[in-house]
């Protein structure tokens, strides 16, 4: 099992951590994202998003959601009679 991510972003000290995950033969990315800040000399992360931080977050799962569109197939668009 792999538990190394697929690709990192960091927008500020947003982080959107991108994983490939395998089902049924099929291949599936899904992200998490997490907020990193220094207590003391210790870094710590959170899952929490003060409203300061919302622009930063945006622009993380924006670039991740980029990253993903390069990779995943497209779907086709079902065809209409």
């Amino acid at each position: 099992m792999n538990n190394k991510p697929a690709h990192e972003i960091k927008v500020g000290g947003i982080r959107a951590t991108i994983w490939l995950n395998e089902a049924n033969g099929k291949s599936l990315y899904s992200v998490t994202v997490s907020r990193i800040y220094k207590v003391g000399d210790k870094f710590q992360q959170t899952t929490s998003f003060s409203r300061s931080v919302l622009p930063k977050l945006y622009e993380a799962i924006l670039k991740a959601d980029h990253w993903i569109a390069l990779r995943e197939p497209t779907v086709p668009a079902p065809a209409t009679a």
